[in-house]
């Protein structure tokens, strides 16, 4: 029997087979489903779909939870992490990041959406004395970090609610956002302005502000974040500031081949 196949955008052929298994996991990238839904998704039957997924759950790109609903699997994960280290956004950023850490004299931070956290993936420290609590490697704080909501604030409500799902408001200091609507009005204005702010609410005396970086498709999964350590930072600063940020992620997503509209 000859293979079907059908042709992507880019003119290049693919098999139905290989065309199928991508819209699966397109289609769990937003959320479990059960074998049922994705087949009238697919457009097969049941049986079909069971024998399509079954070698991707016994190679970890798909796994099944005990309600009988499948999600992406752990293997993408690690893939996703070789790809990233493939497309090196830091290597792409760093330059840039160098550049605004010497024209602010403050410390820069790269951040990126990996699987359902967001971690730091590069620092450039500043000039100040005092250091950061932040590393390389390390979770971004959901709830107080400007850098990770400026990247919620770009995400689907439903994949902001998978991130957000059973996230611990832990209490840092006095400006701490502890309650949940109260982060959602935060993430909203967010995406009004187009830059979020940390006001000393995971460490004293540390302010940030981040404005997310478009990747070549349009979506905002980094983020770029200047971190100034003083009393307060005043709304006259917010806006000196705020350019050198957005020309640096603008900078960034440009290298990474979004092209601005």
């Amino acid at each position: 029997m000859h293979a079907l196949w059908i042709v992507r955008r880019d003119g290049v052929p693919m098999s139905k087979t290989v065309a199928k298994a991508v819209l699966v996991l397109d289609t769990l990238a937003e959320g479990p489903r059960t074998a049922s839904e994705l087949a009238r998704g697919l457009g097969v039957h049941s049986s079909t779909a069971m024998r399509m997924l079954q070698p991707l759950v016994e190679s970890g790109l798909l796994a099944r939870g005990s309600d009988g609903r499948y999600r992406l699997g752990l293997r993408l994960a690690e893939l996703g992490q070789q790809v990233l280290e493939g497309i090196d956004l830091r290597s792409v950023a760093r330059p840039h990041l160098v550049a605004l850490a010497e024209a602010t004299r403050a410390t820069v931070h790269l951040s990126q959406l990996v699987d359902d956290r967001i971690v730091y993936v590069d620092k450039i420290e500043g000039a100040a004395t005092i250091r950061t609590w932040s590393r390389i490697g390390r979770s971004v704080p959901l709830h107080t970090s400007a850098a990770a909501k400026v990247i919620l604030a770009a995400l689907s409500p439903e994949h902001r609610r998978r991130l957000l799902a059973g996230h611990t408001f832990t209490r840092y200091t006095e400006h701490t956002i502890t309650d949940p609507s109260r982060l959602d009005d935060c993430i909203a204005e967010a995406a009004r302005r187009g830059y979020a702010t940390d006001e000393a609410e995971f460490e004293p005396l540390v302010h940030c502000i981040g404005i997310g970086i478009p990747d070549i498709n349009g979506r905002v999964g980094a983020a770029v974040s200047l971190t100034t350590v003083r009393g307060a930072l005043d709304a006259a600063e917010v806006r000196r500031l705020v350019p050198h940020v957005r020309n640096t992620a603008s900078a960034i997503a440009a290298d990474l081949g979004h092209q601005s509209h």
